[in-house]
């Protein structure tokens, strides 16, 4: 049960800074020139590009901070807080999307780049993800990602549906909802580094 626990915990985490229900508006953009029948395909490389990502970089990442640059995880925690913390303001209160130029015809390379990087795992999904791992140990982190991604293949294979039943701004809403938790998913990251830094808690 508390292994249960630790897991839905873990991908609401994973899920609200994925957040492809928020992202559904985004791709519907990029995507205006794409046949219906080619969509399920380009969908299927983001996802699985997004999968390997945030799979490779949330278990090489202790490896590279300790290797690297030296840095503690508690140092990363703070930093990641901060990122968090500034992603979910920005969404929320200038609730704008960076323009992304799609200049490519190939759509294995739309579908990588920026569908799957940085849009759906950025900066805020790799923090997250090692924390997770830090925090709860290999096989959560593992079992999160995993279920994590199987719920955004879901979200993608009825985002048409989803589109036309909420609408542009029923989508905007859901995603707005989503930041605020990432806001408070930073605030806690950052109090939890700052205690265990300074010897706080």
């Amino acid at each position: 049960m508390d292994f249960l626990l630790v897991v839905i915990s873990s991908v609401i985490s994973l899920f609200a800074i994925l957040n492809p229900v928020g992202l559904i508006p985004v791709y519907e953009e990029l995507l205006t020139d794409v046949p219906q029948q080619q969509r399920p395909g380009l969908y299927g490389v983001t996802t699985l590009t997004g999968f390997l990502t945030l799979v490779t970089l949330t278990f090489t990442g202790r490896f590279i901070m300790d290797s690297v640059f030296h840095i503690s995880i508690d140092e990363f925690r703070i930093a990641g807080g901060i990122i968090l913390t500034v992603l979910g303001v920005k969404r929320v209160v200038f609730h704008a999307h960076e323009h992304h130029e799609v200049s490519s015809t190939n759509l294995a390379e739309l579908g990588a780049v920026p569908m799957a990087v940085p849009l759906l795992v950025g900066p805020g999904s790799i923090v997250t993800g090692i924390l997770v791992l830090d925090r709860e140990g290999p096989l959560v982190a593992l079992v999160s990602v995993v279920i994590s991604f199987l719920i955004v293949v879901g979200v993608f294979a009825l985002s048409s549906t989803l589109f036309r039943i909420l609408g542009r701004l029923g989508i905007l809403v859901i995603g707005r909802i989503l930041y605020i938790f990432i806001a408070a998913i930073g605030v806690h990251f950052l109090l939890v580094g700052i205690g265990n830094h300074f010897n706080l808690n």
